[in-house]
């Protein structure tokens, strides 16, 4: 999940990677432009972008959004319906929702 949460470009700069194989090497320095595993800061971010994400898709997607509120953790939701119709839908809602945060980076 959070190599799919992409870090605003200005703070980029801030997930700074030396690496060199071998003493003989000259350094190469990468930049991350995903939030890191590990970090402290990673499970607040994943929850907070799920819940922005929630509030920007929950005209469309109530059901979904009221779950990704109500029943996850970090990036686990647990859930439940009274019938299976009623779960397919929400399984879907949720699909979608998840799915649009492709296009919100698009736009």
């Amino acid at each position: 999940m959070y190599r799919q949460i992409l870090v605003h470009p200005e703070d980029r700069n801030l997930q700074r990677i030396l690496w060199r194989t071998s003493g003989d090497e000259p350094v190469k320095e990468f930049q991350l432009n995903t939030v890191t595993y590990g970090l402290s800061c990673a499970p607040y971010l994943a929850i907070q972008t799920l819940h922005q994400l929630a509030s920007d898709e929950e005209d469309q997607f109530p059901k979904g959004a009221a779950v990704i509120r109500r029943d996850t953790y970090v990036d686990d939701i647990l859930t439940g319906a009274d019938t299976l119709e009623e779960a397919r839908d929400i399984r879907e809602q949720l699909t979608h929702l998840c799915a649009a945060a492709q296009w919100i980076e698009q736009r």
